[in-house]
Formats: structure tokens, C-alpha cells, sequence
């Protein structure tokens, strides 16, 4: 009996759901190069003939070895080479294939974090003219969710085969371990396009998020482009929070990484020295249990640098276990762009490594251009140290795919930077304004927001902000504001100027 799973370098295959893993995002293949790679790892290097492997791929179908070795080459290419530096498939002259890796047992596929299924959409106008359309939407959906991390999408063909046998959600949810489901409908009225999209945890069937969407027949791949970013967007801070609370409702016995990680996220988020201190404790102890675990050591890493942004500074010990964690967290990335992303942050708030952290948070948006988090740190490198336009724009993107995202308040504030570096102090103003009604602890928000009002001649309402910014940071002293200046370019002694002009003590 073939092994449930499959396991080999840093790739997970799991015959049953038709998924490839490789550190826990998924590697697309089609369902014959899928199908190919099953029959080798069952083999578990033995060699299989060019016949048999047509016979599985091809059943009852006469083909050629040139489609073979097609397969077998795109196979190859999403594989990438093994760590020796050969090919995971080796070619056997005149006989066939065998796989030249080593298998091992497979990790439990619950430690990568949560997996999404993405459900056929319903045709709901009156005939099925639309049905291309409503597979390209979905086509693109899975696309796009596919370059995120912090969660898997489960293949189409997995989802399609438990679809075909009439399984409610909760069932099929089970047995494929999948604890989201993304399901949709489209609606035509005459030249009128209607989707709807609903993002369900299935292990209570319950709505997590909804949207509709409203677009002209004549513009459907502009319209289709336009569902993908969204949902794309909205989908993963949804998750983030729904496993917030899923763990807070059921605490574990015994935690892991990934269950540490996510309780460290809203104390992460907190604004208080006590909440930086837990975020570090917490991240620290997932770093202890695992460390390998990316997003956990970036997340550590970061926790240290929002010590040296938001409180009173680092030590050079918490600094170099910054840089530490960062690097640690790169080498085990497998190039998620999440993790490249945080830790371009860090080395730009720590080493001030300008060059090198725009260039990465470049590539970073390049591979995963719906994800919020990484849109906004590329935004603040560009507004901090690159081009303010680029980062501005950045921003208001980043509001605009995922306008319920709990870390918001950052982003309006990031504008209210952006807008202040540009001189544009009253629209500066109104931006804060806004971030602080959405979060009134949030530093950050009352420093634009004093720097604003000192540019415009406004020094009694600055000096009134300064009061209110006290009263929550009472041990605040220019020394913290000059701290930062050495990180970015010119434009931030701005800031420096206008505290001291409002009067923030030395």
C-alpha cells in the first residue's frame, strides 16, 4: 500500500488531496505531471519504464515518448534541482525514470498553517454562455492566493474530486484537512456582470467575509483582474484573524511554533512596552520550538526593531539578536516573500541597509503584489529612503485590496508621511487624523501629525497633539526622535524639527 504522504528536500506531495507542498506554499503542477511524480516516489527509487509511466499519465490512450518527456521536463522545472545540484529525476537510458531523492517520512501538513479550498463557482444566469468567465475568475483567484504563505490552497483537481462526490462542505473540508473555503456565484443581467465571493470556515460553516462585485460585459477581463486583487486581498489578513481566534477559543495543550506565533500577533500589534515585551517572549519561545520556522523568526526579529521605532531603544544585545533572527529567518525562507519582506525592514531599521532593503522589498511585491503586509514595508522603505511617490501609491493600495486589515491605522499613517514629505501638510493632517481615530495609541499617526501642524504655523495645535501624544508616552524625549534620523534620508529631520519646535523635552 503506497504511504499516505510523501516527503523529500524541503516538498510535501499528498496523492490523496493532489497537492505538491515546498515549505508549505503550493508548487502548481498539471495532473499529469502530478500523476508522473506520485508513480516514481512509489517506486521509491526503483526504476519505472517509459511504458508504465505512459500507461498512468495516458490511461488507454496511445501517445508518444516525446509527451513524456514534456512532462517529465516541466516536472523538472517546478521541482527545481535537489541539493546536490542534480535533478531529482534521473533519466535511465532506453528504459525509463527513477527519483534519485531520499525520502522521508513526511512532516505533519497541520504545522504548516492553515490550508484553503477554493470551490467551482455557480452560474446563476439563465444559460452557461458566462461558464468560461467563472473558471477564468477562478483560475485567477487560486493564482493569486497561491503566492501567499501564510496559508496553502488546496489544487483545483483535489477540490473538483470531492466536489463530484456530492460531499457537504463540513465532509470534505475534513478530509482534506482544510479548515477555509472560498466560494462564489456570478449573475448575468443583460450586459451587467454580478460576483459574489464568500470566504466560509468550514468547521462551523460560518461567513467569514463577503463582497460583490458589479461589471460590464465588455470590460470582463479588466473585471476579472479586479476580483482577483481583491479577494486576494481581503483573504489573508480574514484568515489571519479567524486563526487568532480559532486558537484563543481552543488553547492547545502543547504549543507549537505556529500556535505561538499566532498568539504573539495581537501583542505584537499592541502599542504598550508590556505588549513589545510579550510579543518577544512569545516569538522567542516559537523560535525555541522551531527554529526553522520562517515567519516566526522574522516576526521575532521585527518584534526587537519596534523596540527601537516605538519605545526607548535596544540594547546592543536586542540588536544583534535582531540581525540574528533576521538572517536565520532568510536562510530557511525558501524565498517567501513575506519573510524577505520583514526582514528587509529590519535591516533598514537597524543596519540602515537602504540599498539592499528596497531592492529586496522590490522582488518581495514583484512575486506576492496582493499581499497588504508586504505592500505597505515596501511603501515605508520607499517614503523613508526611496521615492515618497512610489511608497504614497504604495499605501493606497495596499487600503485598497484589504480595507479591513486590523494593522490599517499603520497604513493611514504611512500617507500622512508620505503627504508630509511632499508638502502636502493639510492633506498630511487629515490622513492622521484618521489613523489615530482608528487606533489612538498608535505613535507614530501623532508624530505626522504635529510635524503637519508645525509646518503650516499652527504651534498651539501642535503643541496640543504633543500633550495628548505625553499623556500616553509620558517617558517620550527627543533623544528617541533624533535615534531614528540616521536611518533614513534627508527629509525625516522634518520630524526631528518639528517636535523640538512643538516642544517634546530633550
Amino acid at each position: 500500500m503506497a504511504q499516505e504522504t510523501f516527503s523529500f528536500g524541503t516538498f510535501s506531495v499528498d496523492p490523496a488531496a493532489g497537492t505538491v507542498m515546498r515549505a508549505g506554499g503550493l508548487v502548481p503542477l498539471g495532473s499529469k505531471a502530478f500523476a508522473l511524480l506520485v508513480a516514481l516516489l512509489e517506486a521509491d527509487g526503483a526504476v519505472v519504464s517509459k511504458e508504465a509511466l505512459i500507461e498512468i499519465a495516458w490511461p488507454e490512450r496511445t501517445v508518444g515518448e516525446a509527451n513524456l518527456s514534456v512532462q517529465i521536463a516541466a516536472l523538472r522545472k517546478a521541482l527545481g534541482r535537489a541539493p546536490s545540484g542534480g535533478e531529482w529525476i534521473e533519466t535511465v537510458p532506453r528504459v525509463g525514470y527513477r527519483f534519485s531523492g531520499r525520502q522521508e517520512p513526511a512532516a505533519p501538513v497541520d504545522d504548516s498553517g492553515p490550508q484553503l479550498m477554493v470551490l467551482p463557482f455557480e452560474n446563476l444566469s439563465d444559460n452557461g454562455s458566462e461558464r468560461y468567465f467563472i473558471d477564468g475568475v477562478v483560475e485567477d483567484i487560486v493564482t493569486a492566493l497561491s503566492r501567499f504563505t501564510t496559508f496553502s490552497v488546496l489544487s483545483r483537481s483535489a477540490t473538483h474530486a470531492f466536489v463530484e462526490k456530492r460531499l457537504d462542505l463540513r465532509s470534505a473540508a475534513r478530509k482534506l484537512g482544510v479548515r477555509y473555503a472560498l466560494s462564489g456565484s456570478l449573475q448575468r443581467q443583460g450586459d451587467r456582470l454580478r460576483v459574489t465571493v464568500q470566504l466560509i470556515e468550514t468547521e462551523k460553516a460560518r461567513q467569514r467575509w463577503s463582497e460583490r462585485f458589479d461589471g460590464e460585459l465588455g470590460q470582463v477581463f479588466e473585471f476579472q483582474d479586479r476580483i482577483a486583487e481583491a479577494v486576494a486581498g481581503v483573504v489573508e489578513p480574514g484568515i489571519r484573524k479567524a486563526e487568532i481566534e480559532r486558537l484563543r477559543r481552543s488553547p492547545p495543550s502543547v504549543l507549537r511554533a505556529y500556535d505561538l506565533y499566532l498568539q504573539a500577533l495581537p501583542y505584537f500589534r499592541g502599542t504598550s512596552a508590556e505588549d513589545r515585551n510579550e510579543a518577544i517572549r512569545l516569538l522567542e519561545q516559537a523560535t525555541e520550538s522551531d527554529d526553522r520556522f520562517a515567519i516566526g523568526l522574522a516576526h521575532a526579529a521585527w518584534a526587537y526593531e519596534r523596540l527601537d521605532t516605538f519605545g526607548s531603544g535596544m540594547s546592543e544585545r536586542e540588536r544583534a539578536r535582531a540581525l540574528q533572527l533576521a538572517e536565520r529567518a532568510l536562510r530557511y525562507s525558501a524565498g517567501d516573500p513575506l519573510v524577505d519582506a520583514i526582514c528587509a525592514l529590519v535591516f533598514l531599521n537597524i543596519s540602515g541597509e537602504s540599498e539592499r532593503s528596497l531592492a529586496m522589498l522590490a522582488e518581495a511585491e514583484r512575486r506576492c503584489p496582493h499581499n497588504s503586509t508586504v505592500l505597505s514595508l515596501c511603501a515605508f522603505a520607499n517614503v523613508m529612503a526611496g521615492d515618497v511617490e512610489i511608497g504614497r501609491q504604495g499605501f493606497l493600495r495596499a487600503l485598497r485590496i484589504a480595507p479591513g486589515a486590523l494593522d490599517n491605522y499603520e497604513l493611514n499613517a504611512g500617507v500622512a508621511i508620505a503627504r508630509l514629505f511632499q508638502g502636502e501638510f493639510e492633506d498630511s493632517i487629515s490622513w492622521s487624523l484618521r489613523s489615530i481615530a482608528q487606533n489612538g495609541d498608535w505613535l507614530g499617526a501623532y508624530w505626522m501629525l504635529i510635524a503637519a501642524y508645525v509646518q503650516l504655523g499652527r504651534i498651539e495645535q501642535a503643541r496640543n497633539v504633543l500633550s495628548r501624544l505625553m499623556s500616553k508616552a509620558p517617558a517620550m524625549r527627543m533623544s528617541d526622535i533624533v535615534r531614528l534620523r540616521h536611518r533614513y534620508a534627508d527629509r525625516f529631520q522634518m520630524v526631528v524639527d518639528s517636535m523640538r519646535l512643538a516642544g517634546l523635552p530633550d
